[in-house]
């Protein structure tokens, strides 16, 4: 598979180190848990539309190398 594909779909999620990752497991108030945000709710639908929309593109590359390595 293309490892340049299926990127988007974690958009929304924080991707933690390993150092913040240890130290979440002491973080029994939640004060650690961080969220990619938007400035407008309308940047969050028009970045999660395009998310989405990339990521069906991404399936149908798929789909379609799938195919052609099928038909050889």
């Amino acid at each position: 598979m293309n490892s340049t594909l299926f990127y988007r779909s974690g958009r929304l999620f924080a991707n933690p180190s390993l150092t913040e990752g240890m130290s979440r497991v002491l973080d029994i108030l939640g004060n650690q848990d961080v969220y990619n945000e938007n400035l407008t709710p309308q940047e969050a639908d028009n970045q999660a539309l395009y998310s989405d929309w990339a990521s069906v593109g991404d399936h149908l590359i798929l789909a379609a190398q799938e195919l052609a390595s099928d038909a050889r």
